[in-house]
């Protein structure tokens, strides 16, 4: 399922990654993303395309009860507002970016991990960032603190899944050209790759995390940041 920008983000690269593999897809926005979907159609995948505002959990009940069996759901709803703290209506802001970063996680993990279980099998992906380990390059204190939160949940559930054959795991990005930080510049001489992300450099580690190849991986927090974090 996918993110605030399906196209052009860390979604829409994740879902032409594992189409790209043979997955068959269901894509998620607050719009539904048919552009996406056309597009993967052609690749001769099955898609299904889906606009609700994941801040619903019964919306978001609801669409992955429609969607059939599961067998990988990646998490990527994002908000980053670029704000300061000082800022007149911030506390507002605050419960947006956590309701939509963390809150919204959980409503879909939640219904994720109730399809999977009568099945005994399934990943669960969250998308974190590295903000969240450790204050980001630019981020602001909500979305620090909500990634924060992401870090933290990804391993509760992580042991709540596994008894019941789900694998959760988590990829928490660095710094990522797309249109959520396109306003933004970056110090690229602080990361010590000598550039920033691209969408498809988050694409295929969360592809990795939703296979086989990750059968034994359970609770972790794949770091991929251009080496600005070394964990």
């Amino acid at each position: 399922m996918g993110e605030t920008e399906p196209a052009g983000g860390i979604g829409g690269a994740t879902a032409r990654a594992c189409a790209r593999l043979g997955a068959d897809l269901v894509l998620a926005d607050l719009e539904a993303p048919q552009a996406l979907a056309d597009e993967l159609r052609a690749l001769g995948r099955t898609v299904a395309a889906y606009g609700f505002d994941v801040c619903d959990r019964a919306a978001t009940e609801q669409v992955v009860a429609a969607s059939g069996p599961l067998d990988a759901v990646v998490v990527n709803a994002g908000f980053c507002p670029w704000d300061d703290w000082n800022e007149d209506g911030w506390d507002a802001v605050f419960d947006q970016t956590i309701a939509v970063n963390l809150h919204a996680v959980m409503h879909l993990s939640r219904a994720a991990l109730a399809a999977m279980a009568p099945r005994g099998q399934g990943k669960i992906v969250l998308v974190s960032s590295v903000a969240g380990r450790m204050g980001g390059l630019r981020a602001s204190p909500h979305y620090v603190a909500a990634k924060g939160g992401v870090n933290a949940f990804v391993k509760w559930l992580a042991r709540k899944a596994a008894p019941v054959g789900v694998n959760v795991n988590a990829l928490a990005p660095g710094a990522t050209a797309s249109a959520m930080t396109a306003t933004q510049s970056f110090d690229v001489s602080g990361i010590p790759l000598g550039r920033m992300a691209g969408p498809e450099d988050m694409a295929w580690p969360i592809a990795f995390l939703c296979s086989d190849a990750a059968n034994y991986m359970c609770g972790t927090i794949l770091d991929v940041n251009g080496g600005v974090y070394l964990n």
